[in-house]
C-alpha cells in the first residue's frame, strides 16, 4: 500500500535519504543517477518533478548527514566551535603542516633538479656539435620552461609562508587552550 502512495504522491524522500546515507557509509561518491533506479517507472510520467525533487534533496541531506556521523560533526548551538578538539589535535595539525612543508621542500628540490638536467642536456648537445638550428629552439623552450619553474618556485615559497602563519595560529590556540 505504501508503494501506491509513493507512486501517487511522488514522495521519494525516504528512499533518497537512505541512499545518501548508504553511499556515504560505504565511502562512495555522490551518484544522483540512483534516482532512476529508485523511482517507479510510472513516476517518469506522473509527478516526475515532485519525485525528482524529493529524492534529490533528501539524497543530498542523507549524504551530508552521513558525513557528519562519519566525522562526528553535529549541529549544536550551545557548543563553542573547536571546543571538543583535544589539545593533541592541535599538535596533530601542526605535525601535519610540517609534513606538508617537507613535501613542498622536496617538490622544490625536484623541480630545480629537472630544470638543471634540462639545461645540462642542451649544453651537452651544443658541445657535441649539434647544429645551431637544433639547439636554438631548445634554448628558447628552456627559457620558457625556466620562467615557469621560477613561478612555481615562488608559488611554493608563498605556500611555505602560509604554512608558517597557520602553525603560528595553531600554536597560539594551543597556548590559550592550556590556559583555559
Amino acid at each position: 500500500m505504501a508503494d501506491i502512495y509513493k507512486v501517487y504522491s511522488g514522495d521519494y524522500s525516504k528512499d533518497g535519504y537512505d541512499q545518501g546515507i548508504d553511499d556515504r557509509k560505504e565511502n562512495r561518491p555522490k551518484n544522483k543517477f540512483k534516482f532512476f533506479k529508485a523511482v517507479n517507472p510510472i513516476n517518469y510520467v506522473w509527478a516526475f518533478n515532485n519525485s525528482y525533487d524529493s529524492f534529490m534533496k533528501n539524497y543530498d541531506k542523507g549524504y551530508l548527514d552521513g558525513q557528519r556521523v562519519k566525522h562526528q560533526i553535529y549541529s549544536s548551538s550551545n557548543q563553542t566551535k573547536g571546543a571538543s578538539m583535544q589539545k593533541d589535535s592541535y599538535a596533530n595539525h601542526i605535525s601535519m603542516l610540517e609534513n606538508f612543508k617537507e613535501s613542498l621542500q622536496g617538490l622544490k628540490r625536484e623541480i630545480k633538479l629537472v630544470k638543471e638536467q634540462y639545461k645540462r642536456q642542451i649544453d651537452a648537445m651544443e658541445s657535441a656539435g649539434f647544429m645551431e638550428e637544433t639547439v636554438a629552439p631548445l634554448r628558447n623552450k628552456y627559457q620558457t620552461f625556466s620562467s615557469k619553474i621560477d613561478k612555481i618556485d615562488k608559488h611554493l615559497a608563498q605556500h611555505d609562508q602560509k604554512i608558517e602563519i597557520q602553525k603560528e595560529a595553531l600554536n597560539a590556540i594551543r597556548a590559550t587552550a592550556r590556559i583555559n
